[in-house]
């Protein structure tokens, strides 16, 4: 989880910058309609019937202010606890996941509008302590330190236009999971609500209102 923190300041750092050199820009320079982004997220979950805080980043590029690609990855800052039944142990898991999210957002030029993005991809849970447990599930697969599944997460936005370069999001998402093969852990104890904060970096974030002095001397009354 060390590298997970490492990446996310790397990450928040570099798009800080990149904010900073959107300020020193023009203000006579046009908006283009479409261009990247990326950004941190803080997700506030419950997995296996604990809370726990995931850091991760997103980032991508969006066309038209509306229509929006790219990826994501999350990392929880917690271990999940898992009892194992058939040895009366427990075993201490990091837990993460990414890949492709779509996003399409609504009504981009109010200052408060919603998005609906998806997330689809994988993730995995990792022993921390690297044990390999003698167990063959119904697979006939030997029990290791290292596990996969795959993710599917739709959510729903409350984005707030702050700045010219700078996005809030307030987000729900649920996580819907498959594949879990860790002894004493089901995918619906995976599963679940997440609330999040996305701090969203881009060239022309904000879209601002048509110039007032291309209509002048129009009147249409």
């Amino acid at each position: 989880m060390k590298k997970l923190t490492f990446f996310l300041f790397f990450f928040i750092l570099v798009t800080s910058l990149w904010a900073e050199e959107d300020l020193k820009e023009t203000p006579v320079e046009k908006s283009s309609n479409s261009g990247s982004f990326g950004g941190p997220v803080l997700k506030l979950t419950e997995i296996n019937d604990v809370f726990g805080l995931m850091v991760g980043g997103r980032g991508g590029w969006i066309y038209k202010h509306t229509y929006a690609i790219g990826g994501g990855f999350y990392g929880l800052l917690r271990d999940i606890e898992v009892e194992v039944p058939r040895t009366n142990s427990e075993r201490d898991f990091e837990f993460a996941y990414g890949g492709l999210e779509l996003e399409y957002i609504i009504a981009p030029r109010r200052d408060l509008h919603l998005s609906a993005q998806t997330l689809v991809g994988f993730g995995g849970l990792t022993d921390r302590y690297q044990r390999v447990y003698v167990y063959y599930d119904e697979y006939g697969r030997l029990g290791g330190p290292d596990d996969s599944f795959f993710i599917l997460e739709p959510g729903l936005n409350l984005v707030w236009n702050m700045k010219t370069y700078l996005q809030i999001y307030f987000g729900a998402s649920y996580r819907y999971i498959r594949g879990v093969g860790v002894e004493g852990l089901r995918n619906a104890d995976l599963n679940g609500l997440s609330v999040a904060v996305t701090f969203k970096f881009g060239r022309n974030a904000k879209v601002e209102p048509p110039d007032q002095s291309e209509f002048e001397g129009i009147y249409i009354f």
